[in-house]
């Protein structure tokens, strides 16, 4: 099974323990949303996962790859079957939409897939747009075709609803939709539990350091908070 496993992670920032012990295994298939309080370790999970960061203690697995111990290039590699999405889109203002796509793979993107993305995204009509041009659930969407032109296997996505508008999120969920029609994977870090109803195959809470929470959304949404 393609999996992100993470074992007995601990994760210090100076004096503080952001991840005490942490133990999960992630599936790599469907979508799969970690929650958790604002500073609980949400995003550096997702750190972990591709090497932006290393742990204190513990092994990370991704791909059946020891993460914390490969070296840059080839962290470079895995970043590209698995990406990584931050909050904001980073897209180039005076670059089309399709332009920006295309930057995936160092701007050396086949065409084919570029029209793909764009295609799967809904975007083939914008495709000449500039980002100022378009909403933020649009940019939005956008950097996720950039990804998907890598022909990853899953995506990891932080907050991407976050700060958006109620229809801009709506196009991001949408999008998640899309991906997951085409057979993909994600791994979605977010506080927004509409989009956890709509969306979430399973749910991983991360509390206290660890692992408070994991299986289906049905019991997630039902358990006492």
């Amino acid at each position: 099974m393609e999996s992100l496993k993470l074992t007995n992670i601990v994760k210090r920032f100076g004096d503080l323990t952001v991840l005490d012990g942490l133990s999960v295994e992630l599936p790599l298939t469907g979508i799969t949303f970690v929650v958790g309080k604002s500073g609980s370790g949400k995003s550096v999970l997702c750190r972990l996962a591709v090497g932006l960061l290393k742990p204190d203690e513990g092994t990370v697995e991704l791909l059946g790859e020891r993460v914390d111990q490969l070296p840059e290039r080839r962290l470079v590699a895995l970043r590209a079957r698995v990406p990584y999405l931050v909050q904001g889109p980073a897209l180039l203002d005076w670059l089309t939409l399709e332009a920006n796509v295309a930057l995936a793979g160092k701007g050396s993107a086949n065409p084919s897939r570029v029209s793909r993305a764009l295609e799967q995204m809904g975007l083939h009509a914008l495709k000449d747009r500039f980002p100022p041009q378009v909403g933020p659930g649009i940019r939005k969407r956008t950097a996720i075709a950039r990804a998907l032109v890598l022909e990853p296997t899953c995506l990891l996505l932080d907050e991407p609803t976050t700060g958006l508008d109620l229809v801009a999120a709506g196009q991001v969920n949408e999008a998640l939709e899309a991906v997951r029609a085409a057979g993909l994977g994600a791994v979605v870090v977010s506080h927004d539990y509409a989009a956890l109803e709509r969306l979430a195959d399973r749910v991983v809470e991360v509390r206290q350091g660890a692992i408070g929470y994991q299986g289906g959304k049905t019991g997630f949404l039902n358990a006492p908070k």
